[in-house]
C-alpha cells in the first residue's frame, strides 16, 4: 500500500501556512484601514492640497498590498512584475536606514579650501565676506564628518515606496527641514496603508522641523519646488543637505540628477548689503528726479494684447535674423537689450525702446563709450527702479519698472501704495541679465505675441558669444570690452545643437522657464539657435509669417505705452518710511541673540536659525525693505557658518572655529547699523577698468560675492 504520509504531512503544511498567510493578511488589512483613516484626517488637516489629492485619488483595479513573514506589506508597482520589497520589508528598510547613515551622501559646498582670501573691494559685504573665509583657515587638519550625526539641518528623500524607511530613520535623526520627493503618486497613495504619517508630522512639528512634500511632480518640477522654497524661507534650508535614495526608478534618478545639476544656483544671486542700499539710493534719486514708474493696468494691458513685441538680445543667432527685423521692424514694438542696441544701429534697425538693468555706475559709462552715431537723446528707455540715476539723463525719455526682490522695489511699492492706493508687483522675472527684464516688460505690457531674436543664453561656439556686428567684435572696443568667460555648462539647443552657457546665462535661461510656465494664451517664438526656453516655439527665421501682421502706428502706440503705463511718484515722507530706527533695532536684536551662549552644534544652530526667522518675519510688511537689506548678506554668511557646524567631525573644535567665524557675522550688523543712516543716498561709484573689462555682459555685471 502507498505511503501518503509524507505528501500529508507537506499538504497539512502548506494548509498551516495558508492560514498563517490568511491571518497575517487579515491583520494587516485591519491596521492598513485604520492608519489610512488616519493619515486621510491629518492630511486634509494639514496638507488640505494632500487630502484633497487622497479623496480623489483611485486606485487601479489589481491595487493590493500583500502581506510578509514580518508583518509588513509589500507591493508591486504599476508597470512592474517584481515586487518593492524582499521577504522582509521592515529589516530591509532598517538596514537600509542603518548603511545611509553610517556612510551620508551630502550634498555641500566645502567652503573650507584652506586659501587666505585678499581683496582690494571696499565694499562692507565684500570686506566682511573675506573675514569670514579668513577665519575658515583654522579648519586646517580637521576631520570630515561622514556617519549622519543624531540632528543634521536638512534631509533630502528621493522615493516614499511605502515608508518603511521614514519611522527608521527618523527615530535616530532630527532635520530643521525634510524635503521628500515621491513622483509616483500611486506609491504615496499606498504608503497611507504601512506607515503613520499622522506620528510623522507630529513628531516633526513637535521638534520645531518643517515637512516638504513633493508627490507626483517630475524631476523639472521638483527642482522648482526646491528653488521657490528656498526664496521663500531662504537658502540655508538645502545649502546644507542629507540625501536619501529609497529605491530606483527613472523618475527618480531623473530627479536626483536634475537637482544636483542644478544645486549651483542655490548659491548664487541673493543680492548682498551693498546692492541693497546702493539700489535704494537709485530708487530714491529716481524717485526724485521724476523717474515715472511701471504701474500696469487692466485697460492698458487690454490695449497692448494685439501689439507684437519684439526682443532683442545680443546672441550671436541674430545675425541671421537681421535681415527680417530690417524688413518687418514696422510691425512690432522693439525691446534692444543692452548692447543689442548698437548692433541694430549698425544694420539699420530702430529700437522703440533700449532696455537696462544693472544698477553700477559701470552701466553710464558704458553706454556713453559705446554710443551709438546718433546719440540717445532720441531713445526711450526702460530700465528698473536700482538704475543709476545719471543713465536716464541720457535718454530722450525713461521709465522704471521694480526689479524686485530687492529693497529698492519694496520700497517703491510701498511708495505706490501710500500714494495711489495700488499693490504693484515687481517686473517677474527681471534678472540677471537684460534679456529677463526685456522679456519681462513684454509680458507685463500685455502682448499675446512676443518674438525672440538673438535671446541665446549661450552659444553653439563659445569663442562666439555675441553677433558679428557686436561691440565685442567691433576693433574700437574689443580691447575694452570683454564677455564673461567659463561657458561651461550644457544646455539644450533651441533647434539644432546644444549651447554652450555662464552661470549668469544659465540662470536667466532658468527665470526665463520659470516666467513662462504658468502663462495661458501668450505665444512665445524663440527664432534661431540658442538654448531652448521651455514653454516658447521653437521658430527658424524662415519659418516666420511676419508678412502677415498689420503695420503699427508706433508714434501712438509708444506715447499710449507711457502715458497708460508709468506715473511719477510724489516725493514726500521718504525718508520717514526708511525706518531707520526700526533697521537699529533689528540690528541690535539680531546682535543680542548671537550672544547667548552655546555649548553643542545644535545649540549654535539655534541661534542662527532664530535670526533668520527673525529677518525673514519683515518680509511682507510695511518694513521689507529692511528684509532685502540684510537678507543677501545673511545668506552668503550663514550658509557657510550652517555648513561649518556640520562639516567636521570634532564638535569642540568646530565650535572653536565657528564663533571666531560667527562673531564676524555679529561684527557685519555693527557696521551696517551705522552705515544705513550715513549712506541711504549715497550712489554707487564703482566702474573701475579691471571690473568693466571681466565683467561687462549684455550691460550686466556681476556684482554677487
Amino acid at each position: 500500500m502507498k505511503n501518503y504520509s509524507s505528501e500529508i504531512k507537506e499538504l497539512e503544511e502548506l494548509l498551516v501556512e495558508k492560514e498563517l498567510l490568511l491571518k497575517r493578511e487579515r491583520i494587516l488589512a485591519d491596521k492598513a484601514n485604520i492608519l489610512f483613516s488616519n493619515n486621510k484626517s491629518m492630511f486634509e488637516e494639514y496638507y488640505p492640497d494632500i487630502g484633497k489629492f487622497i479623496s480623489g485619488y483611485h486606485p487601479r483595479e489589481d491595487f493590493c498590498l500583500h502581506a510578509t513573514a514580518d508583518g509588513a506589506a509589500n507591493f508591486v508597482p504599476s508597470g512592474s512584475s517584481i515586487p518593492l520589497y524582499g521577504d522582509a520589508p521592515l529589516e530591509q528598510a532598517q538596514e537600509q536606514v542603518d548603511y545611509y547613515t553610517k556612510n551620508a551622501n551630502y550634498s555641500r559646498r566645502n567652503y573650507f579650501l584652506g586659501n587666505e582670501v585678499k581683496t582690494k573691494d571696499e565694499r562692507i559685504h565684500i570686506q566682511y565676506i573675506a573675514k569670514l573665509y579668513n577665519s575658515f583657515l583654522e579648519c586646517s587638519g580637521l576631520e570630515v564628518l561622514k556617519e549622519l550625526p543624531e540632528h543634521y539641518p536638512t534631509c533630502l528623500v528621493f522615493g516614499i515606496g511605502l515608508g518603511y524607511h521614514l519611522p527608521a530613520l527618523l527615530e535616530k535623526h532630527t532635520f530643521d527641514y525634510l524635503f521628500i520627493c515621491e513622483p509616483d503618486e500611486e506609491l504615496f497613495y499606498a504608503s497611507l496603508f504601512c506607515i503613520d504619517w499622522s506620528k510623522i508630522v507630529k513628531d516633526i512639528d513637535e521638534q520645531g522641523g518643517c515637512l516638504f512634500l513633493n508627490i507626483g511632480i517630475g524631476y523639472n518640477e521638483f527642482f522648482n519646488s526646491v528653488s521657490a522654497i528656498s526664496e521663500d524661507i531662504g537658502a540655508f534650508s538645502f545649502i546644507n543637505s542629507f540625501c536619501y535614495q529609497h529605491y530606483p526608478s527613472d523618475e527618480i534618478n531623473k530627479a536626483i540628477k536634475e537637482y544636483f545639476d542644478n544645486y549651483y544656483h542655490l548659491h548664487h544671486g541673493y543680492g548682498f548689503y551693498n546692492d541693497a542700499i546702493t539700489g535704494l539710493s537709485h530708487a530714491i534719486h529716481n524717485i526724485e528726479n521724476n523717474i515715472p514708474c511701471f504701474i500696469p493696468n487692466r485697460e492698458g494691458v487690454q490695449s497692448m494684447k494685439n501689439v507684437p513685441i519684439f526682443v532683442i538680445g545680443n546672441g550671436p543667432s541674430l545675425d541671421e535674423s537681421l535681415t527680417i527685423l530690417k524688413n518687418y521692424q514696422g510691425k512690432a514694438i522693439i525691446l534692444a537689450g543692452g548692447t543689442a542696441l548698437q548692433t541694430l544701429e549698425k544694420a539699420g534697425i530702430d529700437c522703440d525702446f533700449h532696455i537696462l538693468v544693472e544698477r553700477t555706475k559701470l552701466t553710464l559709462d558704458i553706454q556713453k563709450a559705446i554710443k551709438p552715431e546718433s546719440g540717445y537723446q532720441q531713445k526711450n528707455l526702460l530700465a528698473v527702479d536700482v538704475m543709476y540715476p545719471d543713465v536716464y539723463d541720457l535718454y530722450n525719455w525713461g521709465g522704471m519698472g521694480m526689479k524686485g526682490p530687492e529693497a529698492a522695489s519694496s520700497f517703491v511699492r510701498l511708495q505706490i501704495l501710500k500714494n495711489f492706493n495700488v499693490n504693484v508687483r515687481p517686473l517677474p522675472g527681471a534678472g540677471p541679465l537684460v534679456c529677463n527684464t526685456a522679456l519681462s516688460y513684454a509680458l507685463s505690457l500685455g502682448s499675446k505675441d512676443i518674438y525672440l531674436f538673438g535671446v541665446d543664453n549661450g552659444a553653439v561656439d563659445v569663442k562666439q558669444s555675441h553677433s558679428k556686428l557686436s561691440i565685442y567684435k567691433d576693433k574700437n572696443f574689443s580691447d575694452k570690452f570683454k564677455p564673461l568667460e567659463g561657458a561651461s555648462i550644457k544646455l539644450k539647443g533651441n533647434l539644432d545643437s546644444d549651447v554652450y552657457a555662464t552661470t549668469f546665462m544659465s540662470a536667466a535661461k532658468r527665470n526665463m522657464d520659470i516666467l513662462l510656465s504658468n502663462l495661458k494664451d501668450v505665444n512665445i517664438y524663440n527664432v534661431g539657435e540658442g538654448a531652448e526656453i521651455e514653454n516658447a516655439y521653437p521658430t527658424r527665421e524662415d519659418e516666420l509669417l511676419l508678412s502677415n501682421l498689420p503695420d503699427l502706428d508706433k508714434t501712438k502706440v509708444i506715447a499710449d505705452i507711457k502715458k497708460n503705463f508709468f506715473k511719477a511718484i510724489p516725493k514726500n515722507d521718504l525718508e520717514a518710511d526708511l525706518a531707520f530706527d526700526t533697521f537699529d533695532e533689528l540690528c541690535d536684536h539680531l546682535i543680542s541673540i548671537g550672544k547667548r551662549e552655546f555649548n553643542s552644534r545644535n545649540e549654535a544652530h539655534e541661534l542662527m536659525k532664530a535670526q533668520q526667522r527673525v529677518i525673514y518675519s519683515y518680509r511682507k510688511t510695511k518694513y521689507e525693505h529692511l528684509f532685502h537689506m540684510l537678507k543677501g548678506s545673511l545668506l552668503y554668511i550663514h550658509c557657510p557658518l550652517v555648513t561649518l557646524l556640520y562639516y567636521y567631525k570634532d564638535e569642540k573644535e568646530t565650535l572653536k572655529v565657528f564663533r571666531k567665524a560667527f562673531d564676524v557675522w555679529l561684527d557685519f550688523l555693527e557696521t551696517v547699523k551705522v552705515d544705513f543712516r550715513l549712506n541711504f543716498k549715497t550712489k554707487c561709484n564703482w566702474s573701475r577698468p579691471e571690473f568693466l573689462e571681466e565683467q561687462c555682459e549684455n550691460n550686466e555685471v556681476t556684482t554677487s560675492a
